[in-house]
């Protein structure tokens, strides 16, 4: 394989392409998609892996752990769709499950909200969720 030029004028896709890493836009689209979604997946289990004193890699374990971990992961997987407007689909696939568990963990973590401290300790986290994931992009001055 060649060694890639620095000073080629070509934008990211068309470079990838000409490697033969990727052969079409919509490939490069699908790819720039998984990655942002990753990233919000990521700093969802970092922010929810906090609150209850886990680590992030639990939560995307391919065993469903002990309670709480199941717990932390169904309301990671439940921030991932509200916060970010993941698919359930997508959900499961970054958190390593089927779309049919994201929606379950969805489900649950919804009929609990009844519960005033868990539904503030959520409300709360959704929006540092929102705030630091708009610091990630540059966007911080926009939200109110």
């Amino acid at each position: 394989m060649q060694e890639m030029s620095s000073n080629v004028s070509l934008n990211h896709t068309e470079e990838l392409s000409r490697y033969g890493i990727l052969t079409t836009k919509a490939a490069a689209k699908r790819a720039a998609i998984w990655a942002h979604q990753a990233a919000d997946v990521r700093l969802t289990c970092e922010v929810v892996a906090r609150v209850y004193n886990i680590l992030p890699e639990a939560l995307c374990a391919s065993t469903r752990g002990e309670a709480h971990v199941a717990q932390a992961r169904q309301i990671a997987m439940y921030l991932a769709h509200i916060t970010f407007g993941l698919s359930l689909g997508a959900v499961g696939r970054h958190f390593g499950r089927d779309r049919t568990t994201a929606a379950y963990a969805c489900e649950r973590v919804e009929d609990r909200r009844d519960d005033l401290r868990l539904d503030l300790m959520l409300d709360r986290l959704e929006r540092a969720l929102s705030i630091l994931s708009a610091a990630r992009s540059g966007l911080a001055s926009n939200i109110q």
